[in-house]
């Protein structure tokens, strides 16, 4: 079997798991999102949950329940007082794709022996957390941010636009992929460099 079905059967195979087993996966990672809100901004503090969609009982939001800290700057007549209970949300699924993508490149590519295969895939799964605490809580905080923005934007001075915007944007134009992609030519190198030496 060539490598392109070998790829498609991967991909089916994960998306199903994904979809059955992503809730506890991402449930076990919420104190690492957490915290890397935390480091992110010192405006809020913020809460993780999953919740289930009304539609089907497998399919999840990831929701942040974040509170004011103290005053968030709006613009010069506008602020949000301390205490205030601030959310946004992202599809379960769609903050996994790129563990999917990563994963199923892992899975078909060639090797001659199984450790090669063992060690791709436990590499895998390390640069897999990292891609996806690189990019769920940045797309939750950006999701606030851009309805800070919207009333911001109706007074004088607004506040500025934080990095993590432009960083969410380009994960929702096609970054989420590249950043799969790479995650697993990095296990590649690796798993070449470690066997190797």
């Amino acid at each position: 079997m060539s490598l392109t079905p070998k790829g498609l059967l991967a991909w089916l195979v994960l998306s199903g798991l994904f979809w059955y087993f992503g809730e506890w996966l991402v449930k076990g990672l919420f104190p690492l999102f957490e915290a890397v809100i935390m480091t992110m901004t010192s405006e809020i503090s913020p809460s993780l949950k999953l919740v289930k969609s009304a539609q089907s009982q497998l399919d999840y939001s990831i929701e942040l329940s974040a509170w004011a800290l103290r005053p968030v700057y709006l613009n010069a007549g506008q602020y949000i007082p301390p205490g205030t209970e601030l959310k946004s949300s992202a599809h379960l699924l769609h903050a996994l794709v790129p563990l999917v993508i990563e994963m199923s490149i892992l899975l078909v590519w060639p090797v001659q022996r199984w450790p090669q295969r063992l060690l791709l895939l436990a590499l895998g799964l390390l640069t897999a957390v990292l891609v996806v605490m690189a990019t769920l809580p940045a797309q939750l905080l950006s999701m606030l941010e851009i309805s800070f923005q919207d009333v911001a934007l109706t007074g004088k001075n607004p506040r500025p636009v934080p990095w993590f915007v432009d960083w969410m944007v380009f994960c929702e134009m096609g970054g989420r992929w590249l950043l799969g992609i790479a995650a697993a030519w990095l296990c590649i190198q690796l798993q070449r460099g470690l066997l190797r030496g």
